[in-house]
């Protein structure tokens, strides 16, 4: 980043106040709009990225620029004249993470993020402003990338959840010296899940570097009716949870690892909203060959509000009834991303203050 050099920069301001070759250093370091004002409100020293974020340079009188761009709250009130960032820092003002949206005759609208410092001479006059400021949309890509974090610890805790769940009970059979075969099924459980866990650990460097999509999938022939009743038995435990299937093997092509993540959360969140004891019924489908495949998870729990049904697959969102029952309410955001990369997609199809119904729908000859 090159510093903006311009009429004016040899002003007595500059020689008073700065090093001219450290500060001109440390501004063509930063990745943000920087620029230093005197007491008139002019730049007399500012980086490039001034320009490209605020449209500003050497010789700008800002306050003049700002009221030229009808600066105003990102509500739309406007900023009177003495109430601008720039303004308030003259007159000895701290101002931290102002908002400020300009608009220019034909231009798009940006909004910016503006800190504003006064600088005083050794008896305390003030005699400018230093300006740091940052385009909104950079700011909402780092939500973006705390959005994604969220997402992905939300998907870490099942899977470790439950393998660390089979270990304890394998090192409790090891010490009762029950049966092999239930150690071997414990073991070969945790297995599966702590694989899973270390390819979410995987995507999560490479998802937050933005060198590969959040949810890439990798399709392969894989038998639904194994994948599901895998799921189911793992659950169950405190609810009467039934598995139906009119056939005995129904092979797609997908990627089984995010397919069982689907019915994970789906079965879980059944649980999670049915009372100990209330019936859950899964069902596997295809309504005739080559054609969509619909599994169905299906509970007895407290339905879904109407208000709610709209908004049910956004993230963070959690139900208006759901009390302090855990959950992110990242789980079913999560899972339609997963169903929609497949080329399916995740409904409620039915609720009632007695249950709902979700449909996971998936073409049935693999789509990717």
């Amino acid at each position: 980043m090159k510093s903006v050099r311009g009429r004016g920069d040899r002003s007595g301001f500059r020689r008073r106040w700065l090093d001219e070759d450290r500060m001109l250093h440390v501004l063509d370091e930063l990745p943000v709009a920087m620029s230093i004002i005197d007491g008139k409100g002019r730049i007399v020293l500012c980086n490039s990225a001034t320009s490209m974020i605020g449209g500003a340079s050497t010789g700008t009188d800002l306050q003049r620029m700002m009221r030229g761009a009808n600066a105003h709250h990102p509500d739309g009130r406007p900023f009177a004249a003495d109430d601008v960032p720039t303004a308030r820092a003259l007159r000895g003002e701290v101002v931290r993470g102002e908002l400020v949206a300009l608009k220019r005759d034909g231009a798009t609208e940006r909004t910016l993020h503006l800190s504003a410092v006064p600088l005083r001479d050794t008896s305390g006059t003030i005699v400018g402003a230093v300006l740091v400021s940052i385009d909104a949309s950079e700011l909402r890509a780092t939500d973006d990338q705390l959005r994604l974090m969220a997402m992905l610890v939300h998907e870490l805790r099942t899977p470790l959840t439950t393998a660390w769940g089979h270990v304890q009970m394998a090192k409790r059979t090891l010490e009762r010296s029950g049966p092999t075969s239930v150690l071997a099924k414990s073991l070969q459980i945790a297995e599966i899940q702590l694989r899973r866990l270390g390819r979410l650990l995987q995507e999560m460097q490479t998802s937050i570097d933005a060198r590969a999509p959040l949810f890439d999938v990798t399709p392969e022939p894989t038998d639904l009716v194994a994948l599901v009743r895998g799921v189911t038995s793992r659950h169950g435990q405190r609810h009467v949870l039934e598995f139906r299937a009119p056939i005995e093997t129904l092979v797609a092509s997908v990627d089984a690892d995010r397919i069982d993540e689907i019915v994970e959360n789906l079965v879980a969140n059944a649980e999670l909203y049915t009372v100990p004891g209330g019936a859950i019924l899964v069902t596997l489908a295809q309504a005739k060959p080559a054609g969509d495949i619909e599994l169905q998870v299906k509970d007895s729990g407290i339905g879904v509000p109407d208000a709610d049904r709209s908004h049910l697959f956004e993230p963070s969102f959690r139900g208006s009834n759901v009390g302090e029952r855990g959950g992110t309410g990242l789980g079913l955001y999560i899972s339609r991303l997963i169903a929609q990369r497949h080329g399916g997609d995740l409904r409620l199809e039915s609720t009632s203050s007695t249950g709902a119904t979700f449909t996971l729908v998936l073409p049935g000859r693999g789509h990717i």
